[in-house]
């Protein structure tokens, strides 16, 4: 299904570029969240009011969080495609990261608050049970959430979006969450407290979690989080692959959105060779940076050797 909306809606401009691809694809996901989290909220919702069921009740809401959690990203992935201006010579890249902060914060408020009103439950009347209606509702939005979680699991690990990846951890614990109350509705046959308010809280936890990882991620990255090693590494193979490249120091890389980085190092070159020779290995090695690897540095000469030419 969604191939099918993908060639629908994603104009063929944007799949000639990847950063603008990966983007549009992320905006897409997003929307179609929006949209089934939205009927599965007023569902569970009108379901968990008729039966006082208040973990039927903080499912509803968490779905309510993910719509917003899905356009968030979708505000994310449309400040993230505006171009380099001159205030921005970067781009706006980190518009991606700033909003996945956000919502994280907005996860980890809407855990914390159904775990207050779960509390609270405890001294109420225990729910009525499951009707078949509701519990086949139940079965179909549970359905419905590994689809969302088997979609964003794919798109994260394709195009390893932090927007991704809160969707498919809020999708997963859905699940879980849903889970927890068809289970709680069978144990509730055998015991005789709340177990309705119970679930309540193991699923405030389940929404919780996912919030706080999401933002101790997000906050390494906006803090200047080091580079994937891997990439370093193959800098460094293609630097010092250079014959007239002796060593480096000093080298800084900033991302500005994913697939967006650009940085500096200073390169340990000969002092007795002219500027246009040097210039010219130096500049080749920048370009097969930026063909391998997709980072735009610049190379900075240090002459602090003589090169001993052949009689």
């Amino acid at each position: 299904m969604f191939e099918f909306l993908s060639k629908k809606f994603i104009k063929a401009s944007a799949k000639k570029d990847e950063f603008t691809y990966r983007l549009s694809i992320i905006s897409l996901s997003s929307s179609i969240g929006i949209a089934i989290n939205i009927l599965l909220f007023a569902m569970k919702a009108g379901i968990g009011f008729v039966i006082h069921s208040q973990a039927i009740v903080n499912d509803a809401f968490n779905n309510l969080s993910d719509s917003v959690v899905s356009l968030m990203a979708l505000l994310g992935s449309n400040i993230s495609k505006k171009p380099a201006d001159k205030e921005h010579p970067f781009g706006h890249g980190r518009g991606e990261y700033v909003i996945s902060l956000l919502v994280s914060i907005i996860i980890m408020y809407v855990g914390f608050m159904l775990f207050i009103n779960s509390v609270k439950s405890f001294g109420e009347e225990r729910f009525e049970g499951l009707t078949m209606l509701s519990l086949g509702i139940l079965l179909v939005s549970n359905a419905v959430k590994v689809y969302i979680y088997l979609l964003n699991k794919s798109l994260y690990k394709k195009f390893d979006s932090e927007l991704n990846l809160g969707v498919m951890l809020d999708a997963r614990n859905d699940i879980l969450a849903t889970s927890a109350i068809i289970i709680g509705d069978f144990i509730q046959n055998f015991l005789s407290f709340n177990v309705d308010a119970l679930m309540g809280i193991v699923i405030s936890f389940f929404v919780f979690h996912p919030g706080l990882e999401m933002f101790k991620d997000t906050i390494a990255i906006l803090l200047g989080k080091r580079i994937d090693i891997d990439i370093e590494k193959e800098i460094d193979e293609i630097i010092m692959s250079c014959d007239l490249i002796k060593g480096y120091h000093d080298m800084q890389i900033h991302e500005y959105g994913k697939g967006r980085m650009a940085g500096s190092v200073h390169v340990e070159v000969p002092s007795n060779l002219t500027v246009e020779v040097v210039h010219k290995a130096i500049d080749k090695v920048e370009k097969e940076i930026i063909k391998k690897t997709g980072v735009e540095i610049t190379l900075h000469m240090d002459p602090t050797y003589c090169v001993v030419e052949d009689n």
